[in-house]
């Protein structure tokens, strides 16, 4: 008799599978998938998060309950069809391992684990126009592109095929330069900045402005010995790569 209920125990017990990994963002909606087999009907759903293993959602003799923990009220969403858990506004607490049993009529059981992680979009670069100096004949122009974010690749485009520029990345990938002279033809070029992590991506775009192509007026020569050293910079410092 005792082995009987100990089989019938161990029949009842959910198989857990691998552990399932999903990502969200930040404030925005995630699906948990609860990995039942869509041919079941399910009379019990429980969610879970580890490591307490408390419920905050349950489904159970047609009774659903999300609002069981206070953190997650008016956040959780749950399909008794096909068990998946919906977490609405994401935040950085809700990162953290969820599991789900599932048992459908026939008494079959099943278990699922799901880690998520909730990461924070990116930031879109932010464009500085460190010099855009006036000169005969164009302008010197002297942009920097830096980003919020950590991790990141930050990238130049421009819309003007043959300007020839260089620019620089600093150590920390954090920045990027961009230096050059733009002809009186090339006044109106847009520069772009691309933040780029794994997939995603974010771009900022300016038109800088360096004013007419006039010679500079006597009050601004305190202001030439540093487009001076902004050139000589530029033709010197070996960390200047050409971009075409």
């Amino acid at each position: 008799m005792k082995l009987q209920i100990l089989l019938t125990l161990l029949i009842q017990v959910a198989v857990i599978e691998s552990l399932r990994e999903v990502s969200g963002y930040l404030g925005d909606t995630v699906t948990l998938s609860s990995g039942a087999n869509p041919s079941w009907n399910l009379s019990s759903i429980e969610w879970s998060v580890f490591p307490n293993n408390t419920w905050i959602a349950t489904y159970r003799n047609g009774n659903k309950n999300i609002e069981r923990v206070d953190r997650y009220k008016g956040r959780l969403s749950l399909n008794t069809s096909s068990g998946d858990l919906m977490i609405h506004n994401l935040n950085k607490e809700d990162a953290m391992e969820y599991t789900v049993d599932l048992i459908n009529t026939q008494r079959q059981n099943k278990g699922t684990k799901t880690k998520l992680t909730v990461i924070q979009r990116l930031n879109k670069p932010i464009i500085e126009t460190v010099s855009c100096a006036s000169v005969k004949g164009g302008s010197w122009l002297w942009l920097r592109c830096s980003s919020k974010d950590t991790g990141v690749s930050l990238s130049w485009q421009h819309t003007f095929p043959s300007v020839t520029l260089f620019k620089m990345t600093s150590p920390d990938g954090n920045s990027a330069d961009l230096l050059g002279f733009l002809n009186t033809t090339q006044n109106h070029v847009e520069f772009t900045c691309t933040s780029s992590r794994n997939m995603e991506k974010e771009s900022s775009v300016v038109t800088p402005k360096c004013g007419d192509d006039k010679p500079p007026s006597p009050t601004l020569s305190p202001s030439l010995p540093r487009e001076r050293n902004a050139l000589f910079f530029f033709l010197w410092d070996s960390s200047w790569e050409l971009f075409c």
